[in-house]
């Protein structure tokens, strides 16, 4: 038995030569990425797994020269991923010798001993358990050791690179350091401050640069991240599934120029919510720490071994979800809020409505069409100008229908470029319902809905009382409101959409988080739920679903608990209430 290195695909795979008598075969048909018959060779694709398969099932097989490395590579990335899950059960308690700026809760110097030596970690930690604190002190571990001289952080969604800088960094930075935030539009002074800051670490400080991920669409933004690259560093994605996408252009610039990079030594992603949409989110996040964590080298392997493809090339279900949790967990910290933190309780309920005769008809009209009579429009598309991701053009018009529909339920005929009222002198019977529930809803409330035109009818009726958070609104004015809400008592609502009000906020003078309107997103639905249910929270906390009898609302909300299945079942959470509703 014998392998050697393809004479025609020489940097790609490997050509083995077995019997295929005594499960010879079927150990040959097995392997978990590509492998094809040659004759009577298998021509394999070079990667983890594969190598793995190789070396368990024929221990004895002789590999040619040029090839044994890739024995002795895998062989030893094993060795280390044991080592590192035996030294995870053996953690000094209490006290450690780190001169931290803030003492950390147990569960973050948990996460910061396991991590702090490692060149590839994930700290999988929910929103509100402090991980931000985790990885800048194991920045500052790194400083002092002499290792890194620079930290670049990449967050999502904008603005919240920006908090690192203000907030989060003069709070736990233990070395002294220099920091800026990229700007789309960098002025001359802007650009010569960012410079000031690399030039800081010649004098004895850490460089500290963060930038939003949508920058790296931006030619400047990439010559800006490169050129701080000059400098031993770690890097850090902030909600690090936010480049699952691996045929985005910033995914691909992420990948292979940043990760990829020689001074790119130490690399940290984390995100409290890593595979809310389903287990091949993990693919490019895992591929930018560290290739061999996942064993896979393309996203059409990873789907291969852990998913169920459909008809048109979807993802219907999963598989092998324990194989893939083995090869992860040690390179990763998972902890969830309820476990980390004495947080006040999270009740969920729903406030059913339904439609008037005139939503009821034209819904039932809209649920009648084929597919095929929907083509995206002008108001589909979100404030990034992008529709939803799909795989095909047939789900694409799927997601379009229902979008449609749940406009139509929440009383709104959507035409080119802007919305139509249904009911235009009684108004939509979701607002009515909304009205209703915070007639009961006593205290102040977080109200999130999908589309803009339900945000500015919202605030329009709740007037005073209420401010809103959006991409229509000025960032300084955004500011304001949250300001006001949070500290104003005359002021009781807080009205946004989950894709920009609902991540990286602290609001808990909430009471109630209301969904006047959900999507299929579960990252965005956890994420907006978390603004009021973290540290802070004094009182219990409800969270409402506004549904419409016979509208697609349920089938939604069924989606997100499927969802939310798949994603604990992967990260070993333990059993949650989520999205569990109790009627009245």
């Amino acid at each position: 038995m014998r392998v050697q290195i393809h004479p025609k695909y020489r940097q790609q795979h490997i050509l083995f030569t077995a019997p295929f008598a005594d499960g010879g075969f079927a150990k040959l048909g097995a392997f978990p990425a590509f492998a094809k018959f040659e004759g009577r060779s298998l021509k394999v694709r070079i990667n983890d797994v594969n190598i793995a398969h190789l070396i368990e099932n024929w221990p004895g097989a002789e590999w040619d020269e040029d090839v044994a490395h890739l024995r002795d590579e895998c062989l030893a990335n094993q060795a280390n991923a044991a080592e590192l899950e035996a030294a995870r059960q053996n953690l000094p308690l209490g006290e450690d010798s780190f001169p931290y700026k803030r003492q950390p809760m147990e569960h973050q110097r948990k996460g910061f001993l396991i991590s702090r030596d490692q060149k590839a970690f994930a700290y999988l930690m929910e929103q509100g358990t402090g991980k931000t604190k985790v990885v800048i002190d194991n920045a500052c571990y790194l400083f002092e050791k002499g290792l890194i001289k620079c930290l670049i952080i990449i967050a999502w969604p904008n603005g919240v690179h920006r908090m690192w800088h203000d907030d989060e960094l003069p709070n736990d930075m233990s070395v002294p350091y220099a920091s800026q935030f990229w700007s789309t539009n960098n002025t001359k002074a802007k650009s010569w401050e960012i410079q000031k800051v690399f030039e800081s670490a010649r004098g004895g400080k850490m460089a500290v640069m963060t930038f939003n991920v949508e920058a790296f669409t931006s030619a400047s933004a990439r010559d800006c991240i490169k050129n701080f690259l000059r400098l031993p560093s770690m890097v850090v994605i902030d909600q690090s599934a936010s480049i699952k996408n691996p045929n985005s252009k910033r995914t691909e610039f992420i990948i292979d120029e940043i990760a990829d990079h020689p001074n790119a030594l130490y690399k940290r992603i984390m995100d409290g919510d890593p595979v809310a949409e389903g287990a091949e989110e993990l693919y490019c996040q895992y591929k930018f720490l560290d290739p061999s964590i996942i064993g896979h080298d393309t996203i059409t392997g990873f789907r291969n071994e852990y998913c169920n493809i459909g008809r048109f090339r979807e993802v219907i279900g999963y598989r092998n979800l324990d194989r893939l949790r083995k090869r992860t967990e040690p390179y990763s910290f998972r902890i969830t809020a309820d476990e980390a933190l004495d947080l006040p309780e999270r009740v969920y309920k729903r406030w059913d409505f339904d439609l008037s005769k005139q939503e009821l008809r034209v819904f039932n009209e809209m649920r009648s069409k084929s597919i095929a009579f929907f083509e995206p429009r002008g108001s589909d598309f979100d404030e990034a100008g992008e529709l939803p991701e799909s795989g095909c053009i047939e789900e694409t018009m799927a997601m379009v229908k229902n979008m449609r529909l749940q406009q139509i339920s929440s009383g709104w005929w959507p035409e080119a470029d802007n919305f139509k009222a249904l009911e235009p002198e009684s108004g939509p019977s979701r607002l009515g319902a909304l009205t209703a529930l915070l007639g009961l809803a006593k205290g102040k409330a977080l109200i999130f809905a999908r589309f803009r035109a339900d945000l500015e009818l919202i605030q329009k009726t709740l007037g005073k009382s209420a401010v809103s958070y959006h991409g229509g609104i000025k960032e300084n004015d955004r500011a304001l409101a949250k300001k006001r809400f949070m500290n104003d008592p005359d002021v009781l609502y807080f009205i946004g959409q989950p894709r920009n009000a609902g991540i990286g906020h602290t609001l808990t003078a909430a009471r109630h988080v209301i969904f006047y309107s959900n999507d299929y997103s579960l990252r965005l639905r956890a994420e907006s739920e978390k603004r009021a249910h973290r540290k802070g929270l004094k009182n219990s906390l409800t969270v409402w679903d506004i549904c419409g009898r016979r509208t697609q609302d349920n089938k939604i909300l069924q989606s997100l608990r499927n969802k939310r299945a798949v994603a604990a079942d992967i990260l070993q959470d333990p059993e949650s209430f989520f999205l569990d509703h109790h009627e009245d």
